[in-house]
Parts: structure tokens; C-alpha cells; sequence
């Protein structure tokens, strides 16, 4: 087995177990001892994970960002299920922010169909499968690679999304919390997606539904400073009730129709 491949399943295997020792992943991977701990060792040098005694863990911190590629297969059908509604705010020759975020991304391959886009990210991957999008003008903001999340931060990064206008951005969050807001545990991604608000007519926020009860470091922000929540599942009563005090629109693809 090639060792990318080995190290995609050993993903794999944490994010349906959350950990597992070196002899429970070298038996299902049929693999010696050996070979695992050196695929943990490169993964955690990558950020993809943290070793544990005798294994390993997901990386996780509410002050740090889990790496892209663990991000990119949590919670897969319900990000498709989301990106589906978010598509749906898009129009022929909009004008959109999206930032580094793998929610986001599943947006990406349904913007075939638009005509006359200008998009504008803080990701690499993003700004990469952008760029295969027939028609559409794609930009990318210079600055700092953030090595976790694969975005691009700093205060180049910032000068550029200050100068740009959107119709309406598309943001997602680590954390939904009643009193916190929407939150992130990198401040500098923070920044930019509040300067990408400032700088667009609407904000949606892509937000599936285990991201509600947590909290990460730093607030992007209010519930009544966005315009669109789209989720995957209804939220509990309590954040409904925040919801409908706030002028977000609440849009549930697990509903007909938004509320």
C-alpha cells in the first residue's frame, strides 16, 4: 500500500474512531508496527493528528485549527446538503468572497452553471478548484500560507480583501455558540472574515449542525451580524429563539423552505 494512501485511511480510521492505538491500525491496515509509527510521525510533523501514548488522537484544540485534510472528510453530506443551499444565493456575474473553509469548498464544484463570476478567496485549495471553473475570474489574496488550514493571512492579506467589494460572502465558522457568536480558533483568519463582511452585501454563514455548543477562541461574528444561516439540520429551540430575535435568515436544508 502506498504510504499516501495508508495515511488517507489512517485518517479515515480517526475520524470514525476519534483515536486508535499503532496495533489496532497496523491490523486493519495490514501493515507492520513499524511502518504505522513512521506514518504518524510524518502526520504529525503535517498537523494531521497528535500522537498519543501507544497511538494517536485528531488533532483538536479550541485554540487551533484542525489540519484541511481532516476537515475535508468531517461531515461530508451534510456540507454537501449546505453548499446546495449556499449555490442557490449565488447569481450570474456576482461578485463573491469564500474563505479557506472545506464547508465552502463543496460550493465550488456547482458554480459550473454560473456565468460571469468574480471570486475572490483566502484559500489555496479553494482558489485552486476555482480556477477549473469555466468562465469565472479568480482571485487570491497574497500574504502568509497558514501551513493547518492551506489559507493565506497577514496584513497583505488584509490590505488586498479591503479593497475588494462582494455581492456576498461565503464564510463558515468552527464554532456556533449563543453568547460567543460564531467563532474560530485563528485570529488572523478572524480578522479577514470580518473584513470580508464589512466589504460585501450579504454574508451567509455555512454552519453544520455538530458545530453548534462549541466555542473557539476567537468571535467572526454575531448572530445579527450575518444574513443567511445555512445548516444542515435544525438547530436546538434555544438557538432558534436567538435566531429569529437577530435579521439572519435561517436556511435548513433538511426543510422545504427556509424560515
Amino acid at each position: 500500500m502506498l504510504s499516501l494512501k495508508r495515511q488517507d485511511d489512517i485518517l479515515e480510521i480517526l475520524n470514525r474512531n476519534k483515536s486508535a492505538t499503532v496495533e489496532e491500525l497496523a491490523a486493519e491496515l495490514f501493515v507492520s508496527g513499524a511502518t504505522i509509527r513512521r506514518d504518524l510521525s510524518q502526520m504529525e510533523k503535517q498537523g494531521l493528528l497528535r500522537r498519543s501514548h501507544g497511538g494517536a488522537i485528531l488533532f483538536k484544540s479550541s485554540a487551533e485549527e484542525s489540519a484541511l485534510a481532516i476537515r475535508e472528510q468531517e461531515n461530508t453530506a451534510a456540507k454537501r446538503a449546505i453548499a446546495t443551499h449556499a449555490f442557490r444565493l449565488i447569481k450570474n456575474g456576482a461578485s463573491v468572497f469564500m474563505d479557506s473553509s472545506s464547508t465552502v469548498g463543496f460550493v465550488i464544484p456547482l458554480l459550473n452553471n454560473l456565468k460571469y463570476l468574480s471570486i475572490t478567496t483566502i484559500g489555496l485549495k479553494n482558489a485552486l478548484l476555482l480556477s477549473q471553473i469555466s468562465g469565472a475570474k479568480v482571485y487570491i489574496a497574497g500574504g502568509q500560507i497558514h501551513n493547518h488550514s492551506n489559507s493565506i493571512t497577514g496584513t497583505d492579506t488584509m490590505d488586498y480583501i479591503s479593497r475588494i467589494h462582494a455581492d456576498i460572502a461565503l464564510i463558515s465558522c468552527s464554532g456556533a455558540d449563543l453568547k460567543s457568536g460564531f467563532t474560530d480558533a485563528d485570529i488572523e483568519q478572524s480578522k479577514l472574515k470580518r473584513q470580508m463582511r464589512k466589504n460585501a452585501d450579504k454574508v451567509a454563514m455555512l454552519c453544520d449542525f455538530t458545530k453548534f455548543g462549541k466555542t473557539f477562541m476567537c468571535t467572526d461574528f454575531t448572530f445579527d451580524e450575518i444574513d443567511y444561516l445555512i445548516t444542515d439540520k435544525m438547530p436546538p429551540e434555544e438557538y432558534l429563539k436567538k435566531i429569529a430575535d437577530s435579521r439572519c435568515e435561517l436556511i435548513c436544508a433538511a426543510m422545504e423552505k427556509p424560515i
